[in-house]
């Protein structure tokens, strides 16, 4: 990823750096960008395929490959665009002010006024494109459990939570020290360090049904990027799936613990933090899974599925 934003950075100083010094020697800008003359020749090869919409000759950079290969010495033209200000489509403009709307909807409380501020000064330079055509929002920005976590964790607040797990009745009662909350295929998530696991873990919100102060956090040191999906599901809780070719995509879609290939497709290994889940899963794929380990599992995924299914009047349909 580094690599990539290193060589993103230097095309852009690249262009103007050429322009200000037209014919100037491979030998010399290879020096000047402290690369190789190689990286040079290279990052003008994809120069040559860069420019204004419409791909159109007159639309790219134009680069005197013939002075590069024969003279050593680099030419551009055709570059005079780039240093003007971005001028926006009324389309590329109605897709900035969704995503902005949508920024809006799910950032920290304290970068939305910059991301609202953001918005209003597109709306006021761009006056062609009439009242806002596109309303977008997200579910998750709702929620207001999200701004008192926020708020919490820019406090330094230590809380209580009565978190409930997605097939069970039951509770549990962490104690945790909240970092930030994050959001996860439109769902938002509490992140922090349990007290009582000594580890970061994550929350859904939908399922804190109450949380109390109970003190102050400490610094338990940077929090990871992300943290691994179910975390804090025992092992004694996988289940092991033998996958016909055709099932490979679960490994993908689905957080997986182990994934390995056999002879007969794939052995995928999920921490299974919901029996109705699996279930789903299982009936879904039908003939593509070959084998379940443990075998009980299977029997306790369609046993909490058809239990759901009774307490809502309906039925599972060849199993009952």
């Amino acid at each position: 990823m580094s690599g990539s934003h290193d060589e993103v950075a230097r095309l852009l100083s690249l262009v103007p750096y050429l322009r200000a010094h037209p014919g100037v020697a491979i030998s010399k800008a290879a020096e000047d960008f402290q690369v190789p003359e190689a990286r040079i020749v290279r990052d003008l090869k994809t120069l040559w395929m860069c420019g204004l919409p419409g791909g159109l000759p007159d639309d790219l950079i134009d680069v005197d490959m013939d002075a590069v290969d024969n003279e050593g010495t680099i030419t551009i033209g055709n570059a005079d665009a780039l240093p003007r200000p971005m001028r926006l489509t009324p389309d590329e403009a109605w897709s900035l002010l969704a995503a902005l709307q949508l920024v809006a909807d799910l950032a920290d409380p304290a970068v939305r006024p910059a991301v609202e501020s953001a918005a209003r000064k597109l709306r006021e330079v761009g006056p062609q494109f009439g009242p806002d055509p596109v309303e977008a929002t997200a579910d998750a920005g709702a929620d207001p459990r999200r701004d008192w976590f926020a708020r919490a964790a820019a406090k330094g607040w230590r809380v209580r939570l009565r978190h409930r797990r997605q097939d069970a009745d039951e509770t549990t009662s962490p104690v945790v020290d909240p970092v930030r909350v994050e959001v996860r295929e439109g769902r938002s998530y509490l992140l922090g360090w349990s007290l009582d696991r000594r580890a970061w873990r994550t929350w859904r919100l939908d399922r804190i049904e109450r949380a109390d102060r109970v003190g102050d956090a400490v610094d338990h040191g940077e929090p990871p990027e992300s943290v691994e999906w179910f975390g804090t599901v025992p092992a004694s809780d996988e289940v092991t799936l033998t996958l016909a070719p055709s099932a490979g995509w679960v490994a993908e879609y689905h957080p997986t613990r182990r994934v390995e290939r056999t002879a007969e497709g794939l052995k995928v290994t999920f921490a299974v933090a919901s029996r109705a889940w699996l279930a789903d899963l299982l009936i879904g794929l039908g003939p593509d899974v070959l084998e379940v380990d443990p075998p009980a599992a299977a029997d306790d995924a369609v046993g909490a599925l058809r239990d759901a299914a009774r307490v809502n009047g309906l039925g599972v349909p060849g199993w009952d």
